[in-house]
């Protein structure tokens, strides 16, 4: 799965992971997930490019 969130400029760094995890959990269960890249959208948000391999509940 590859998705593009935007990371919100009141944000700090170290409330990446959780706010990440909590994002992807929408998805499903994350089984590995990385940031492929991030690129500056001014007024101090950034635009995050994510590939992350999930597992589904749904059967």
């Amino acid at each position: 799965m590859q998705l593009e969130l935007i990371w919100p400029a009141d944000l700090p760094a170290n409330q990446l992971r959780t706010w990440l995890r909590e994002q992807l959990a929408q998805h499903g269960v994350p089984l590995r997930w990385a940031i492929t890249a991030v690129e500056p959208l001014g007024a101090g948000c950034r635009q995050l490019k994510l590939e992350a391999v999930m597992t589904s509940s749904e059967q």
